[in-house]
């Protein structure tokens, strides 16, 4: 019998000496109501929300008579809306003995509803009018949420209320779930921040549910429901009966509709859901314990990475919201600024970042601080010198008490971000917003402006809280994958090694007793806080979409749009500095990228205050050479610009900053290798359409040549020879984006790149036929496979074409999704979309991550596509016209802020088009487009069997785990052949052949046999192999199972096409590339494949390029 988790009646009202404030009242300030159409009872807050000046949206909030508490949100621009709602019950409530439950519950919940039983009717409906669905599972929280076209949201309410009120949580729908459940995990387990988190939640206290496995997985769950005879589904069923009350929901739902019809809504269709009282587990004491606390953990990550992590247990800190102690603490340890922790690191090559606040492993009932420092070589091997050093800060804050003057600098930027506020995507705003009116100390005037706004100094509790900084309440945490440590445990979901130890008797006392650094001392006074806020335009009747091309000269391009939407004080500067050597070779491309890091490192201490102050900067290198964006509050932005111009040009490479960060580049090459298949495959697709690209094995393999002095005869000749194109909006005078860029001219110092020299992205173009290109991953621990399938459909010049291809992405969506990953189950990360390569095709895309063979997916997705088209074709006229609708809405989507609106432009601009036309060019195709024409589109490139000159190119990636056909294999067996041979595989068969199965379809093709006569054929020659080998029943059970993998190989085995007859040369066969039974091109070298296509030719403008001077 597992034993149950000590919770509390309610919540302490006292902790410590710090007095709790009151619970917020939702009675106060709230008025009786009824809503017009239902004639239901609901209150209303008529007190006054702490609103932003800048934000333009109307809020109303209410509370329904079942307890459910709703903040509805009018925005008169919306094209989108959405709602999200925040059940206050996520893992912390797993039953021990049926870990993952509560996440199992949100994935089954979406499965059908008593009102709408098919159970993809809700993301069918969403899928048709332009939306999607998601949710997360959290410790104390599952928020669901959804976004929909504006003129869609009731019926999308409607649906997704039915979800809180009577959910099927059917039969059929809950192994598929757990699958997905399984699957979700299975795609983490070499991801080394899931591991450590595991980790650190099974070393806290076993006396509380924080230490379980919130994720879940077939064993937690239908395992372990089967070893204790008990019907998962039910055990669903009484969680959520127990658990899923109103009064623990929180409902945001944001809309272009009026607040009246918002509310009538929200109180007609929510109002059903049962009230079951505060139903949400409050757990006694804290998940670190004296018995946690003193410990130093070592674990072995698979990524090259080394982090150093202190964590500290402090009580909950949710009642002070106010004054928000561990934003203040964490603002001074997470400081980079002359005098901070990080910056006396750096100086000794020690670290290259730290973070530090509050976790986000925290809930109700306990907190938790965490500083995490991320180490060099050097900074490893003196990582107990790093501890000693944030230690002494924290004495160093504890010995001149808290300072009021910083804590006012955090307060004056906080309101003056709160007071210019940006608005952004309603879908954050719905789900963040969901969670923050779930602080029950939180009262209803703040719920808007929390997140942002930091209010109270309260100098006795910044001193009670900074007092649990102390050693003795420490846990240190050190992951590397070079750890000279001999590992002695291992963490059992994600086969994690590590060892656990008491902190040295040494370092305990060292850090115990007084510590001095000299060169550690509180921030400076914050000069880049904003003091000009005056906004320099008038508003006019119209907006201007494009921006005025102000100077074109040889080497430079200048693009001016002064603020004519937001009336903000802000502004937005990006500029390419375009330079060929910086992508010439693999080796420079190296040199870059080095060269970026020394930079950022050279800029920290000058920088940090600026980006505390609202001024956001990246540089980072390109194919085209460097790319600088600044945004934030204007009145000092063009400062900022100065200095990161100069500082470019002028950088001298130490040699200390060398040593650490060329060995940071050669990490990052290196963790590569670990990235999950989807991402490989995503690599070498774009590998395979771009014309220039150098991959992580192409840097790796020059990487021996990186020197210091190579490296600083880079930078001084980098800039020989550059073109800037600039783009200045917001809150400037045309004046002053002149003045920017000639001083940014004048502070490079170069000469003009000449036109025919620019290195312009082009792609690559293939000739009609079926590619595949089989690569095996480099790391061996991951057990899935992937496949990215791409169908070329045109030209990306083709307008018309693009927006059909647009139109057929939005369509294609859903049913993709559903088929599968729902129903097949094939793998959690499942997609489809388009892409467009600049100068290029244009292709629709499809992938799936999946433990499945990838020539059985690739099957899938074949078998997929061919149906569809039956599908396009009897659509109804009513379902096409919503889809047009849709799309048509995506398109005049409204900008929400400058940094959007700057992207918008800066993606016309940089892509060498200058399309600023290109929604009302398509919104006027889209018009005009028919059915008939989209089914003429399908034929024309994705239809395989109609279409002329077919293009399909499919990225494959194989897990280590199962079989790789040889190329004489691929050669010689069809891709049926050997979607059987994987299947058996998958399902646990490893002793017959690729020959053994092609002989046992060739007899089924000659007898008649039907596929259920074809697999008793498979299964006997199967068990007359292996007599008296154990698995064999599992095996054959699996096998026989209505959807195994086996019984769909065979059928499609059978209706396999006739070969695709494509144009490319036959003497591909001389570079290794293997002509497969159905005409497909096969090959494993993507480098020399790639050498054989051809380039396209650089984007021309759209329009004629008249600068104003």
């Amino acid at each position: 019998m597992s034993p149950v988790f000590e919770t509390l009646p309610s919540l302490p009202t006292r902790s410590g000496t710090q007095c709790l404030p009151p619970v917020a009242s939702f009675e106060t300030n709230f008025e009786s109501r009824t809503s017009v159409d239902s004639h239901t009872a609901y209150t209303e807050f008529v007190g006054e929300l702490d609103k932003s000046p800048s934000d333009t949206r109307a809020y109303r909030l209410i509370r329904l008579s079942n307890g459910l508490v709703a903040m509805v949100v009018h925005d008169k621009e919306e094209s989108k809306a959405c709602a999200a709602l925040d059940v206050n019950v996520g893992s912390l409530a797993d039953p021990q003995e049926l870990q993952g439950l509560a996440h199992f519950c949100e994935h089954l919940l979406f499965m059908g509803t008593k009102k709408y039983p098919k159970e993809n009717d809700y993301n069918a409906y969403l899928s048709a009018h332009g939306g999607y669905s998601n949710a997360y599972t959290d410790l104390e929280d599952t928020c669901y949420y959804f976004e929909v076209r504006y003129d869609a949201l009731g019926g999308a309410l409607d649906r997704f209320s039915q979800f809180f009120i009577e959910p099927l949580f059917t039969a059929d729908c809950t192994d598929r779930e757990v699958k997905a459940v399984d699957s979700e995990h299975k795609k983490n387990i070499q991801n080394d921040m899931w591991r450590q988190y595991q980790l650190e939640k099974e070393l806290s206290s076993p006396d509380h549910p924080f230490s379980m496995f919130a994720t879940g997985n077939y064993d937690t769950l239908s395992g372990a429901a089967r070893r204790m005879g008990v019907d998962l589904r039910e055990r669903l069923l009484d969680f959520h009966a127990k658990y899923y009350s109103a009064d623990i929901m929180r409902l945001v739902v944001v809309g272009r509709d009026s607040l009246d019809q918002l509310t009538e809504w929200v109180v007609s269709k929510f109002s059903g859901i049962q009230s079951k009282g505060l139903t949400k587990p409050l757990f006694k004491g804290h998940p670190l314990t004296a018995r946690e606390m003193g410990q130093m953990i070592y674990l072995k990550s698979i990524r090259e990475q080394r982090t150093l992590d202190l964590t500290f247990a402090l009580p909950d800190l949710k009642p002070y919201h106010r004054s928000k102690p561990a934003q203040y603490l964490g603002s001074l340890l997470g400081h980079e600024g002359r005098g901070s922790i990080l910056s006396c690191l750096r100086k000794r090559g020690w670290a290259t970042t730290i973070v530090a606040g509050r976790a986000p492993t925290s809930a109700e009932g306990f907190d938790m601080f965490k500083i995490t420092v991320s180490l060099t070589e050097p900074g490893l091997e003196n990582y107990t010198e790093v501890v000693r050093m944030v230690f002494a800060y924290i004495q160093l804050l504890q010995s001149k008490r808290p300072q009021r003057w910083f804590h006012d600098e955090l307060r004056r930027i906080s309101e003056i971000e709160y007071r210019f506020m940006e608005k952004y995507d309603a879908v954050a705003l719905a789900s963040s917003l969901a969670s923050v009116m779930q602080n029950r100390y939180l009262s209803a005037e703040c719920m808007l402006s929390d997140s942002v706004r930091l209010k109270d100094f309260d100098e006795d509790l910044l001193v009670w809280t900074q007092g649990f900084l102390k050693p003795d309440n420490v846990r240190i945490v050190l992951a590397a994958r070079d750890l000279d440590v001999e590992f002695d445990r291992t963490e059992k979901h994600y086969g994690l090694d590590y060892r656990t130890e008491p902190i040295s008797e040494q370092l305990m006392h060292e850090i115990r007793g007084d510590l001095e650094y000299d060169e550690l001392h509180l921030p400076e006074p914050n000069q880049f806080i904003p003091d000009n806020m005056e906004v320099k335009s008038e508003r006019h009747d119209t907006v201007c979409e494009a921006p005025t091309l102000l100077k074109l000269a040889e080497g430079l391009e200048l693009w001016f749009k002064q603020d004519d939407r937001f009336f903000l004080p802000r502004g937005n500067v990006r500029l390419l500095i375009e330079t060929p050597r910086a992508y010439e070779s693999p080796l420079t491309s190296v040199f870059n990228q080095l060269f970026m890091m020394v930079l950022k490192d050279t800029l920290t201490e000058i920088t940090y205050d600026a980006e505390i102050a609202g001024l956001w900067f990246e540089i980072r290198d390109t194919i085209e050479g460097i790319v600088v964006h600044i945004d934030g509050f204007n009145d000092k932005l063009l400062q900022l610009l100065e200095i990161l111009v100069k500082t470019l040009r002028t950088c001298k490479v130490e040699q200390t900053q060398f040593d650490v960060y060329s060995r940071e580049v050669k990490k990052k090459l290196d963790n590569a290798r670990h990235s999950e298949p989807y991402g490989h495959v995503q690599t070498n697709t774009s590998f395979l359409n771009q014309g220039i690209m150098w991959r992580f094995m192409d840097k790796l393999a020059a990487f021996d040549l990186v020197t210091i002095d190579r490296l600083q005869l880079f930078i001084d000749s980098l800039f020989e020879q550059t073109r800037v194109q600039m783009l200045v909006t917001g809150n400037f005078e045309e004046r002053e984006a002149v003045a920017a860029a000639s001083m940014v001219q004048s502070l490079l110092g170069s000469r003009a790149l000449p036109e025919y020299a620019r290195r312009v992205p082009r792609a690559l173009l293939h000739e009609p036929g079926v590619y595949v290109h089989h690569a095996l991953m480099p790391e061996k621990g991951n057990v899935n496979s992937c496949v990215d399938y791409s169908v070329y459909t045109g030209m990306t010049s083709d307008h018309r074409g693009r927006v059909v291809l647009d139109l057929l992405s939005l369509i294609m969506q859903e049913p993709f999704f559903d088929q599968l990953r729902t129903k097949e189950q094939l793998g959690y990360i499942t997609y489809s979309t388009e892409r467009k390569y600049n100068g290029g095709h244009m292709t629709l895309r499809l992938l799936v991550q999946s433990e499945a063979s990838p020539i059985y997916v690739r099957m899938r997705i074949d078998h997929f596509l061919r149906e569809f088209r039956s599908r396009l074709d009897e659509m109804t006229l009513e379902k096409f016209d919503g889809y047009v609708s849709s799309l048509r809405v995506a398109r005049e989507e409204k900008i929400k802020n400058l940094f959007e609106e700057s992207g918008r432009m800066w993606r016309h601009v940089s892509s060498g088009y200058y399309e600023f036309d290109r929604i009302a060019t398509d919104l006027e195709i889209l018009r005009t487009v028919s059915q008939r024409e989209l089914l003429e589109f399908w034929d024309t490139y994705v239809d395989k069997q109609r279409a002329s000159a077919y293009i399909s190119l499919a990225a494959t990636i194989w897990s280590t785990k199962i079989a790789q056909p040889t190329d004489e294999e691929l050669e010689k067996f069809g891709d049926g052949v050997h979607a059987v041979h994987g299947s058996l595989e998958h399902d646990g068969e490893r002793v017959l052949s690729v020959e053994h199965v092609d002989r046992v379809l060739r007899q089924m093709d000659e007898a008649g046999d039907d596929e259920e006569r074809a697999l008793e054929r498979i299964i006997s020659e199967y068990e007359s192999m292996v007599k008296g080998e154990a698995d064999v029943e599992k095996a054959v059970a699996k096998m026989r199972k209505p959807a195994s993998h086996v019984r769909t190989a065979i059928a499609m085995a059978r209706e396999q096409n006739k070969p695709v007859c494509g144009k490319a040369d036959n003497g591909l066969l001389n570079m290794g590339v293997v002509r497969s039974p159905s005409g497909d091109w096969l090959f494993r070298e993507a480098s020399a494949f790639r050498a054989t296509l051809r380039q396209s030719g650089a984007p021309v403008p759209t329009r004629p390029l008249v600068p104003k001077y």
